[in-house]
């Protein structure tokens, strides 16, 4: 459980520190998948619809195992979770590097690492959430940096042991690396438990969700479950509302008994699940979030050997990926800072940034026949299109409750798991029917546009909502 005075300062900059550290580690691994590509059709086969399932797997891994990751993270903790997502990463990178048909490629590289990633990715969706309240926008944008540095960092490095130790050393090494990520969760401490923790009390009926801290609270009607960093639950119900205590960091580190209130606990998060599943505005966002990560899976990975064939040499296609985590780093920390503010709303937002995006993306083939063209397209699309990664924390946690933020986390993964599964598969097969590249950003800019619009669905559908509630009362 975090204590009081580590919420905003003190051990918050520590645990902010280690999930920064986490998600560069990950995004080196993802964003890397486009170069590696090139490298195995270049030594296993070349057949690029074949090959782009292979990143398509581990990103779709990494994203779809969201929920199954919340569900770990909330019965075993932070710290042991992202302990297994390191093992799972090295483990299938080692195995990986003495693969050479795609089948296992697809396997260790594809589903093994990938669901290491997972796991250890929605951990630092969870971490920043619990450690800062008035900060925590701005906590999230720092964190998310971390992924656009990790972009930054994936193409040049990639491309440097490629040229090196080729496919076998540098699998090997790049498992190695991401197995740092074990150093990261060392940090994430479980402080002791006392009597007087505080908590905040919510209370939540069916015209939202109200917080409130009380003056002080019996340490056993805290529901502690496990060993987690998602906030327990003690439900309180009367007639019309129930109530959930909440502390701001949750972790057990007793031993786990048996209650007969555990087969409760446990329907209550397949029906908090359900809930949100069907709730209307936070399902609009997640279809944002489909459309969004269809068109960024198709440009990220297809960025360096689409600039391949306009001409540039393989050192200034895997530079591009640095000029995207440039303005990556850039616009999540800014992004971060200007959400900090009250009178920012985080859907207006996101709305601006990804439909510039669309435009950009759309309009990139016609201008994409230089290396300096090319760059500049980087560069914008890194400026606008990673702001969505600073806002997914702040706007779950908006759309759900601090108290569901880990399985509204894994939600939001599952639907970025399926555009990331399926959005290069899918710009592969354009390109093999029609035989035009440029046909493929065209089509990741058209999912930018859906996205755009879908993320102003739901504040039409919560304006409708509001004024349903005003005229029936």
């Amino acid at each position: 459980m975090a204590h009081k005075n580590d919420i905003d300062h003190g051990y918050a900059w520590v645990a902010l520190s280690a999930a920064l550290s986490i998600q560069l580690m990950v995004a080196f691994v993802v964003f890397s998948s486009g170069v590696i590509n090139i490298a195995i059709m270049e030594e296993v086969e070349n057949d690029i619809t074949k090959t782009s399932w292979i990143g398509s797997c581990q990103s779709g891994t990494f994203t779809l195992l969201g929920p199954v990751s919340g569900l770990i993270q909330h019965c075993v903790g932070s710290r042991l979770t992202t302990f297994g997502g390191a093992i799972l990463v090295l483990l299938g990178m080692t195995v990986a590097s003495f693969c050479r048909t795609v089948a296992g490629l697809l396997i260790t590289y594809g589903f093994i690492s990938g669901f290491g990633l997972s796991l250890c990715g929605n951990v630092v969706g969870v971490v920043p959430g619990h450690y800062f309240e008035k900060r925590r926008p701005a906590a999230y944008g720092v964190c998310m940096a971390g992924g656009a540095l990790g972009l930054f960092i994936a193409g040049p490095l990639t491309r440097f042991l490629l040229d090196q130790y080729n496919l076998h050393g540098t699998l090997l090494i790049m498992g190695a690396i991401s197995f740092h990520m074990s150093i990261a969760a060392s940090l994430l401490r479980k402080p002791s438990i006392t009597s007087n923790e505080s908590f905040i009390v919510v209370h939540q009926d069916e015209d939202g969700v109200s917080a409130k801290e009380p003056s002080s609270q019996h340490a056993d009607d805290i529901c502690l479950k496990g060993d987690t960093t998602v906030a327990g639950i003690h439900y309180m119900k009367d007639a019309s509302t129930y109530q959930t205590a909440i502390p701001f960091l949750s972790e057990d580190i007793t031993p786990r008994t048996e209650t007969s209130e555990e087969p409760k606990l446990q329907c209550c998060n397949i029906g908090r699940l359900l809930k949100l599943v069907t709730k209307m505005d936070f399902l609009l966002y997640n279809f944002a979030i489909l459309f969004w990560s269809l068109g960024d899976a198709a440009c990220i990975f297809h960025l360096p050997n689409y600039a391949e064939t306009k001409g540039s040499s393989p050192t200034q296609a895997a530079s591009l990926l640095s000029a995207m985590g440039a303005g990556g780093i850039f616009t999540r920390v800014l992004i971060g800072l200007m959400a900090s503010s009250p009178t920012t709303e985080y859907k207006l937002l996101q709305f601006g940034i990804v439909g510039v995006t669309g435009l950009v993306t759309i309009f990139f083939p016609l201008f994409s026949s230089t290396y300096l063209c090319q760059m500049v397209f980087a560069l914008l699309y890194g400026l606008y299109s990673h702001g969505t990664n600073s806002l997914m924390g702040p706007l779950t946690i908006q759309l759900t409750s601090l108290s569901d933020v880990a399985i509204g986390f894994g939600i939001v993964y599952f639907s970025c798991g399926i555009g990331y599964l399926l959005g290069s598969v899918i710009a592969s097969f354009i390109y093999d029917v029609t035989q035009v590249y440029d046909y493929t950003f065209v089509f990741g800019g058209a999912c930018f546009l859906l996205s755009s619009m879908s993320t102003a669905g739901i504040s039409l559908f919560q304006t409708t909502v509001n004024l349903d509630r005003t005229l029936s009362t």
